[in-house]
């Protein structure tokens, strides 16, 4: 920068920093005003400890749809000081809610994981019916359950120990490196990564003829499996796979994954009971471990309402993956109350709007003519034809696995006026944790040995105005300013560079 532009000074790390909060303050302000004007909000949570200084970190996201896309954004990573009691979490919950002006009503579902504390919290904070069970999270347990069986954790370690030596041996590495053409590396199971196990073993079936050239060339080398054990652990994975798939589907946060819960849940149950693994004992008691599992977590989850609700009014689904009659039944009941109850605030509108046309109204010849109307309209949205609206729409056809529900759902506006409400509060929900989980993991990649320098703060407000870079929202005057603050250095060099040239240009 001397040789390019002698006079222009580089900003200092603490400007660059205070740069970032009042772009901060910009884009948080302008944030608390939309979601001022959304009714139907989800809320992600899940907790983190930085190992490195020993501290524990509260993330909290929050999810709505406008139109027909969904919206993902931060809404805070606070410090821990206290005990992680569910009364502690509720509070710091609700805390984040009122810094950015939220509703409680507002609040539709919170999606925390399986911890009895992060559950609880979630129930004293916003109501027990409104807490949502991570999927992901529940398909992670379901898979570390099948480690129950002694002959598979045996295989597992023996694995992991071939990988461990591998991982700590430079000259096997180079040999496996040179072995395979796409370079392609062992993969070592994390305990706190989901699926890492599954990867670990479908990574070594993979590459187990280089792996065992390499092992019987050296004397220190762990012994390899034997063909019966790679039998079995080829028949597990088997089972294991749709555990994989479905975490990988449901994780994301850009389309709906609520109503897809319970059709998953079924579909990866009928999967693991068809998986052909008769002929091994070993695949066959994972396999029953893995059903058990599945029932103890997952039986009863038709019966979450949210869930339920969602399935139904996803046109993909509707009731066809109901195992239970019951629950659906329940969740058609509730349907048709929560269109009874929009039905009466559209009443109440109505009549409110009636009362200040007859404060302000002189002489009408068409008055009669508009009491029949709305007597007209009343009638028409009786108890009956709000049934009738059920009806046509469940009646109707399944739509294709592809299409996309709120596409959909935007068709159906005009057909299905009171159930089109219903349907984008229930299908703009997210069913996973995972974009709280994702924020600690892009904070770990900050805060690292060589970099720990990173605020947690600072990285909440990195997050923020980047959901804003990518123009989630149409904030005209308020977007443009976020983007200026990307712009500022590069003008910055920009004019630095013009100086250096027309200071060259005088001189000559």
């Amino acid at each position: 920068m001397k040789a390019v532009a002698p006079q222009y000074k580089i900003p200092s790390r603490t400007s660059l920093r205070r740069w970032l909060d009042n772009k901060y303050e910009v884009v948080s302000e302008t944030f608390k005003k939309k979601l001022s004007s959304i009714e139907d909000l989800t809320l992600t949570t899940d907790i983190w400890s930085d190992t490195l200084n020993m501290k524990s970190f509260i993330g909290v996201t929050v999810h709505f749809g406008i139109e027909i896309e969904l919206i993902s954004v931060t809404l805070g990573v606070y410090e821990l000081d206290e005990r992680h009691t569910s009364q502690y979490i509720s509070e710091m919950l609700l805390k984040t809610c009122a810094e950015w002006g939220i509703k409680k009503d507002n609040v539709t579902a919170v999606v925390t994981d399986n911890a009895a504390n992060m559950v609880k919290a979630a129930e004293l904070a916003f109501g027990k019916k409104k807490h949502i069970p991570c999927l992901a999270h529940t398909l992670n347990l379901v898979a570390e359950g099948t480690m129950a069986c002694t002959e598979w954790q045996k295989i597992v370690t023996k694995i992991k120990a071939i990988v461990t030596w591998f991982k700590q041996s430079c000259v096997a590495s180079d040999e496996l490196r040179k072995a395979t053409s796409t370079e392609t590396k062992l993969i070592q199971s994390v305990p706190t990564r989901w699926n890492s196990t599954y990867y670990m073993v479908q990574r070594f079936l993979e590459l187990r003829s280089v792996i065992n050239d390499i092992l019987f060339r050296h004397a220190t080398a762990p012994p390899m499996l034997s063909s019966s054990e790679i039998s079995i652990a080829s028949s597990v994975l088997l089972i294991l796979r749709p555990l994989e798939v479905a975490t990988k589907e449901i994780s994301a946060d850009k389309y709906c994954t609520t109503s897809k819960i319970i059709p998953l849940v079924r579909c990866i149950f009928s999967k693991i009971t068809s998986a052909g693994v008769a002929g091994e004992p070993v695949a066959r008691e994972v396999q029953k471990l893995a059903l058990q599992e599945i029932t103890k977590r997952m039986g009863s989850i038709e019966h979450v309402t949210p869930l339920a609700i969602a399935n139904i009014l996803d046109p993909r689904f509707k009731k066809l993956h109901f195992n239970d009659a019951i629950a659906c039944s329940n969740a058609v009941s509730k349907i048709k109350d929560l269109m009874k109850v929009h039905l009466c605030q559209i009443e109440e509108i109505e009549s409110d709007s009636d009362k200040s046309d007859k404060s302000e109204e002189t002489f009408s010849l068409w008055s009669d003519h508009y009491k029949l109307v709305h007597r007209n309209w009343k009638s028409n949205k009786s108890e009956d034809s709000l049934s009738d609206e059920l009806s046509v729409y469940l009646t109707s056809p399944v739509g294709r696995l592809n299409d996309i529900p709120l596409e959909i759902w935007k068709d159906y506006k005009v057909q299905f006026p009171i159930l089109h409400k219903i349907a984008f509060k229930y299908l703009t929900m997210v069913g996973t944790s995972m974009p709280s989980e994702r924020l600690f993991s892009q904070a770990a990649q900050y805060k690292t040995k060589k970099n720990s320098s990173g605020t947690i703060n600072e990285i909440h407000n990195r997050k923020l105005i980047k959901v804003f870079a990518k123009k989630s929202f149409d904030f005209s005057i308020e977007f443009w300013k976020v983007i200026s603050f990307i712009k500022q250095i590069e003008n910055a060099f920009t004019f630095a560079i013009y100086c250096r040239i027309k200071t060259d240009v005088h001189y000559r």
